[in-house]
């Protein structure tokens, strides 16, 4: 029986336990046999003692001198993050962002079934997108239902998310991936991942400005005191 992903696990660590299953597999494929957590550490970018406190989650040993098995940490973290079962899930928005979205989700996720896609432009709609089929968004409630859907990615016009995210949730999606602006309002039980592009993309902007105006600010700084 898979093992469910215990409340008591913040996001935070359920974002290392990610990271690190993705490094196990990278060094599994390249026939690493063992792993200290230092090095996943190191890998990962966290420290040593955040890795042996994340993997208490985790049903897994290792030893002074092997480190831990890294296939068996690596079954160990798949079991604790539930991806051991399959999950279907959804898309609402057909457009360039969710295309992109869909083509990436194909690639990546194995274990989580995209079932449909949801779409407001009628042009969009009746064309498979990579195999998964495009309905009307009118028909979002009760589809979702009949797919026994879990998880929904939102890629929608930020004015009509709220509204969108509530016929979810009514329908009964209890996690959600949200590519737009908004921040949604739902009931505590609804697990929202916000990945807003907009503002990261003007998070690096403003810390390339500040690197960008570091040396002129050195400069000028330096040629006061000649």
């Amino acid at each position: 029986m898979a093992t469910q992903m215990k409340p008591s696990i913040s996001s935070r660590t359920v974002g290392r336990l990610c990271v690190y299953r993705r490094i196990l597999s990278q060094l599994l494929q390249k026939g690493s046999e063992y792993i200290f957590s230092r090095d996943l550490a190191a890998i990962s970018g966290v420290s040593a003692s955040q890795v042996r406190q994340d993997l208490m989650n985790v049903p897994a040993w290792g030893t002074p001198q092997n480190g831990y098995t890294t296939e068996k940490l690596l079954l160990a973290v798949n079991g604790c993050l539930g991806q051991t079962r399959e999950m279907n899930s959804v898309l609402l928005g057909a457009g360039h962002l969710g295309q992109a979205i869909l083509h990436y989700f194909n690639e990546t996720q194995p274990k989580l079934k995209m079932k449909a896609i949801f779409e407001a432009d009628a042009t969009l709609v009746g064309s498979p997108l990579y195999g998964v089929p495009v309905f009307p968004v009118q028909e979002l409630d009760e589809k979702i239902c009949l797919l026994n859907a879990q998880v929904a990615i939102l890629a929608v016009p930020e004015s009509e998310a709220q509204e969108i995210a509530e016929t979810l949730v009514s329908a009964g999606i209890c996690s959600i991936l949200n590519f737009t602006p908004a921040r949604l309002q739902l009931p505590a039980h609804v697990f929202v991942e916000n990945n807003d592009i907009q503002l990261s993309l003007e998070r690096v902007a403003f810390y390339a400005g500040q690197a960008m105006s570091e040396p002129a600010s050195q400069t000028l700084s330096e040629g006061s005191l000649a």
